[in-house]
């Protein structure tokens, strides 16, 4: 009879077991739950700056803008017929 009550012994420390491990479970489900929530918000910022960043591009690289900035901030112009290579 003593391997019966020990069989029964068993059983609430394995229960107390799987509460434990049930409680560790839901404790990482929820740290990954708010890693996601922070990851997506940082994706969310990382879009809005690239989206920013692509009409800046769109902007700075316009021709006319270009001519601009060519003619006036380096002083550049057409090429004289002596700066111009024929082969």
């Amino acid at each position: 009879m003593r391997s019966g009550l020990k069989v029964w012994m068993l059983i609430p420390l394995c229960l107390a077991v799987l509460a434990g491990a049930q409680i560790h479970l839901a404790q990482v489900r929820n740290d990954l739950s708010l890693q996601t929530q922070r990851l997506q918000d940082e994706q969310q910022i990382l879009q809005q700056e690239s989206s920013k960043l692509r009409l800046e591009v769109a902007s700075l690289s316009r021709p006319e803008r270009l001519r601009q900035y060519a003619v006036n901030t380096l002083h550049m112009g057409p090429p004289n017929p002596m700066q111009v290579i024929h082969q």
